[in-house]
């Protein structure tokens, strides 16, 4: 028979596993989120970046209209992956140094010679845009990029804001960079991320993301997804140079790209607005810089026709 001291025990055990059973109880769903995110952010810090997503996976099903999950989310698919600033420089490079390219491959024979202008131009060099380091393999993940673009723009839908203010998309392709500075609402996107909840931290971090994500997910599209044949040059104009795409109708061409284009104008956005929060720290300056004249040198040819 069992003693009233041993039956006092058993209650006394079991009554605080019966109260985190009941459902809507305060103790079993209390800072749970909080908890997942903290737990995240130390394992992001110790570089265990697998194990912070699984953690802020698990806060996301909880909680997806969250800002701060869902921009440490984005951030932790492409830190899982080791796609980072370092990606967006390297692809700044490749588009405007000529040496950045060790070994072009020249693109495809194809027949637009008699129409492209670059053809017979002594300083144009066919180039395959392809024929960036470790192509095959940023390409393959290109699901999880759009995957990380839909979690910062979408999130869950309905009356949620996006973590990426509309702001940084407001760029227009003609008149969004004068003397060098972009035009947009530097303030007004900066305010809408804090009116979230989130710190600068976190804004400079998710600004990095969907910079990388933009910029990649664009240049997919033009080199994977254009729906004619194009030949890309490479056109020396004393100390720079720039790219040149031809296409059976150029016309088109320039409609097609419109969509990347805008992508790379809201990528510069970001590293704008993050540099911006940084306090204009000289190597967030010179990235910054060093897109702007990457997306000058393919916006001539694939963006829309601007008027003087």
């Amino acid at each position: 028979m069992t003693s009233p001291p041993r039956l006092l025990l058993a209650a006394l055990v079991a009554a605080p596993l019966a109260l985190l059973s009941v459902p809507g109880c305060d103790n079993a769903a209390a800072g749970s989120v909080d908890d997942l995110l903290t737990d995240a952010r130390i394992a992001r810090q110790q570089g265990r970046h697998a194990e912070a997503v699984r953690l802020l996976e698990q806060a996301y099903e909880a909680a997806p209209e969250n800002a701060a999950v869902r921009a440490e989310l984005g951030v932790s698919y492409l830190d899982r992956e080791e796609i980072g600033l370092a990606e967006i420089n390297r692809l700044a490079r490749f588009l405007t140094d000529p040496l950045a390219d060790a070994a072009p491959s020249p693109s495809p024979t194809t027949n637009l010679g008699a129409t492209c202008p670059y053809a017979d131009d002594p300083h144009a060099t066919p180039f395959d845009p392809t024929s960036i380091e470790d192509y095959i393999e940023l390409v393959g993940h290109r699901d999880l990029i759009e995957q990380v673009l839909a979690i910062l723009h979408e999130g869950p839908g309905g009356d949620v804001p996006p973590v990426i203010p509309e702001a940084l998309r407001a760029i227009g392709l003609c008149e969004g960079i004068e003397d060098g500075q972009l035009v947009y609402d530097r303030d007004g996107a900066l305010a809408e991320m804090r009116a979230l909840g989130l710190s600068d931290d976190q804004i400079t971090a998710v600004l990095a993301a969907n910079a990388v994500a933009r910029l990649y997910d664009a240049y997919f599209f033009l080199t994977e997804d254009v729906p004619q044949q194009t030949t890309w040059y490479r056109v020396e104009n004393g100390e720079t140079s720039y790219i040149g795409v031809c296409a059976d109708d150029e016309e088109a061409l320039r409609a097609q790209a419109e969509e990347a284009i805008r992508d790379f104008g809201e990528a510069l956005a970001s590293l704008d607005l993050r540099a911006h929060v940084l306090g204009g720290d000289t190597p967030s300056v010179e990235l910054v810089q060093a897109v702007i004249e990457a997306y000058e040198s393919i916006r001539d040819d694939l963006g829309p026709y601007c008027g003087e």
